[in-house]
């Protein structure tokens, strides 16, 4: 296959006639819909396409080779890889210096622990800015607003290889996190914008992991590096390899906006390129959608929503206990109890971290679209939403397990038990994060850029971890610190338990957002 020409792919299982239905809702009211239309003959004679189970593929595909859905799947696989690893060089490219905070703070001029405000101001500006860049996306397309944001973000990084201060690190690292801000925040709606419902479990897992790893993998190198070259290295390879990902989407990252609206799709005529899908601007942009003041604020309105506010805290909380607060204090840790060196903290965290969260995803990807799957086939073949959630009563018991081992042997033991307390933990992260991942996209489909810019806030506000973590454990002990934020992640699973057994009747009785309605 040439790249300026799109087969359309072979959908997981049989095609009917190939008449577009344009509904793309994905509440279980439109899987009955769509049900009833796979198995009545529509008013134009035509039947909806089918998945691999005999349940209508959700989204619809239009019939134009340049809809995402009909994409070939290697292009699909190409992008998901692309918006994965771009998510994953945000944390990765936040994370670098934190096993070499100590080196750092030395170079600079201050304590470890101001140091390690150069990350966390990184993870804020990484948590709001995408308030700007995804309604620019909607608007403007995916491709040009992420090529935007990643070139901003190796700016970022070569300015703070080359600071020679903490005050002007401070502020080439804002600019780091507003730039891969960016990058973050478009992923999830690739996602929805390439992948029918039945595939996003696995899919949303692919992109989850690397999200999730992309700290973790910086911690491997970041440490040894910068022993060995200098913590300025540990800029220097982040900006390198962000630059690596902008060749890259050059070339290989199409434009996955795509208009769903019945009259849209009913007067089209012409299809694009694969050259225009790459460098056509007006080509690219949805005809009539023009930007407004109030679309900067667009997602907050999704937090009226259960479906979205409940998953959110938990999230927050889990991603703050599980991910961020290990990065930002076990350099400091780990060199008061056990006397190591950067690149044996990156080590440790790294290797640790990275087991867990893979392993976990081994298991959440697959299983959480096998289960709805199963569920669907038990309630008369209608998918709800909700099925998803059951995966995270494992995450209930794993992260906080996680924090606890933790909490009781640092310090008290070798190094290695509590790191098997971080891999316990960051394992129910991965779950975590899939199964909420795919669930509120599965919700709220259509609003999906504005559910991302939300769990992108929730990782956002995880920096100031950094500044009550070790200062509490200081004080009550690093049992009794550490076993009260697994206490917290208790308490705040206790909603999601509530989604599943309300959530679907939450949905209905609100309804569905206004905007966004054909994406």
């Amino acid at each position: 296959m040439t790249p300026n020409t799109l087969g359309a792919s072979q959908h997981d299982g049989q095609l009917n006639d190939a008449s577009p239905n344009p509904e793309n809702g994905v509440t279980s009211h439109d899987d009955e819909k769509y049900l009833q239309q796979a198995k009545d003959v529509s008013a134009d004679g035509s039947r909806p396409k089918l998945d691999g189970h005999g349940l209508p593929l959700v989204p619809q595909p239009s019939h134009f080779k340049d809809d995402p859905l009909n994409w070939p799947s290697w292009l699909k696989w190409a992008v998901l890889i692309q918006v994965g690893t771009m998510a994953f060089l945000g944390p990765y490219n936040a994370a670098l210096v934190n096993p070499s905070l100590v080196l750092l703070g030395k170079g600079v001029g201050v304590d470890s622990r101001i140091a390690a405000y150069s990350t966390t101001s990184t993870i804020v500006l990484g948590g709001v800015s995408p308030f700007l860049w995804t309604p620019l996306s909607n608007v403007y397309g995916r491709r040009p607003v992420t090529l935007l944001a990643t070139f901003i973000t190796i700016l970022g990084g070569i300015s703070s290889a080359i600071s020679n201060n903490f005050s002007t690190l401070l502020g080439t690292r804002i600019m780091t996190g507003f730039g891969f801000g960016g990058m973050m925040s478009i992923g999830t709606s690739c996602v929805n914008d390439l992948f029918f419902l039945h595939e996003r479990g696995a899919k949303t897992g692919i992109y989850s992991v690397l999200v999730t790893n992309g700290a973790h993998v910086a911690l491997l190198v970041g440490g040894y590096l910068a022993e060995e070259k200098g913590w300025q290295w540990d800029y220097w390879l982040g900006a390198l390899t962000t630059s690596a990902s902008f060749i890259v989407a050059l070339l290989l990252f199409p434009e996955t906006l795509f208009s769903r609206d019945p009259k849209f799709l009913s007067g089209r005529t012409t299809e694009r390129s694969y050259l225009k899908m790459l460098f056509s601007f007006r080509d690219n942009m949805i005809p009539g959608r023009t930007l407004h003041a109030g679309d900067f604020l667009q997602s907050l309105c999704m937090l009226k929503y259960p479906s979205i506010v409940f998953p959110f805290f938990y999230y927050m909380w889990a991603w703050t206990f599980i991910n961020v607060m290990p990065a930002v204090s076990l350099a400091t840790i780990y060199t008061d109890f056990y006397g190591l060196k950067s690149g044996a903290i990156g080590a440790c965290l790294g290797v640790s971290l990275t087991t867990g969260s893979i392993l976990g995803e081994c298991f959440a990807g697959r299983a959480s679209d096998y289960l709805m799957y199963r569920l669907a086939k038990r309630n008369n073949d209608v998918r709800v939403p909700e099925y998803r959630l059951y995966l995270c009563y494992l995450s209930a018991f794993f992260m906080p397990a996680g924090l606890v081992i933790f909490g009781c042997t640092v310090g008290r033991t070798g190094y290695v038990i509590p790191l098997i307390g971080l891999s316990v933990g960051v394992f129910g992260l991965q779950i975590a994060s899939t199964c909420l991942y795919a669930y509120v996209s599965d919700c709220y489909k259509p609003q999906t850029p504005e559910s991302g810019v939300l769990f992108n806030l929730s990782r956002g506000l995880s920096f100031f971890v950094g500044y009550f973590a070790l200062p509490y454990a200081d004080s009550a002990g690093f049992p009794a610190a550490w076993g009260t934020f697994a206490a917290v992640l208790v308490v705040f699973f206790i909603p999601i338990v509530a989604l599943m057994i309300w959530g679907e009747r939450w949905r209905h009785r609100l309804g569905e957002p206004a905007f966004h309605r054909h994406m």
